[in-house]
Protein backbone atom coordinates (compact mmCIF):
# COMPACT_ATOMS: atom_id res chain seq x y z
CA UNK A 1 0.00 0.00 0.00
CA UNK A 2 1.14 3.61 -1.12
CA UNK A 3 -0.02 6.43 0.72
CA UNK A 4 -1.25 8.65 -1.83
CA UNK A 5 -3.54 11.84 -2.27
CA UNK A 6 -4.73 11.33 1.52
CA UNK A 7 -5.30 7.95 1.48
CA UNK A 8 -3.74 4.30 1.52
CA UNK A 9 -3.87 3.13 -1.92
CA UNK A 10 -3.67 -0.64 -2.59
CA UNK A 11 -0.90 -1.75 -5.51
CA UNK A 12 -1.93 -4.21 -8.04
CA UNK A 13 1.27 -3.72 -10.34
CA UNK A 14 4.40 -1.85 -11.16
CA UNK A 15 6.53 -0.65 -13.80
CA UNK A 16 9.09 1.43 -14.97
CA UNK A 17 8.90 4.10 -18.03
CA UNK A 18 11.04 7.07 -19.60
CA UNK A 19 9.48 10.71 -17.90
CA UNK A 20 8.87 13.33 -20.10
CA UNK A 21 12.39 14.67 -20.07
CA UNK A 22 14.08 11.50 -20.08
CA UNK A 23 14.20 10.10 -16.20
CA UNK A 24 13.33 7.31 -15.15
CA UNK A 25 9.52 6.62 -13.42
CA UNK A 26 7.83 4.44 -11.40
CA UNK A 27 4.41 3.65 -12.54
CA UNK A 28 2.10 2.03 -10.28
CA UNK A 29 -1.42 0.38 -11.11
CA UNK A 30 -3.81 0.50 -8.29
CA UNK A 31 -6.11 -1.97 -7.41
CA UNK A 32 -9.07 0.94 -6.85
CA UNK A 33 -8.19 1.44 -10.78
CA UNK A 34 -6.00 4.11 -12.55
CA UNK A 35 -2.42 4.47 -12.52
CA UNK A 36 0.28 6.97 -10.90
CA UNK A 37 3.66 7.82 -12.23
CA UNK A 38 6.53 9.15 -9.77
CA UNK A 39 9.67 10.49 -10.70
CA UNK A 40 12.64 7.79 -9.99
CA UNK A 41 13.96 9.59 -6.93
CA UNK A 42 10.47 10.53 -4.69
CA UNK A 43 10.21 9.40 -0.98
CA UNK A 44 6.70 7.04 -1.19
CA UNK A 45 5.01 6.54 2.29
CA UNK A 46 4.39 2.39 2.03
CA UNK A 47 2.70 -0.19 4.27
CA UNK A 48 2.13 -3.86 4.59
CA UNK A 49 -2.14 -4.39 3.95
CA UNK A 50 -3.54 -5.14 7.00
CA UNK A 51 -5.55 -8.42 6.68
CA UNK A 52 -9.04 -8.67 7.41
CA UNK A 53 -9.92 -9.44 10.77
CA UNK A 54 -12.29 -12.62 11.78
CA UNK A 55 -14.71 -11.91 14.50
CA UNK A 56 -14.61 -15.53 16.17
CA UNK A 57 -17.74 -15.06 18.30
Amino acid sequence: MIGYEGEWRTVRATSTARGPMGGLAVVVTWKEGGTARFPAGDELLIRQPVPPTTDAT
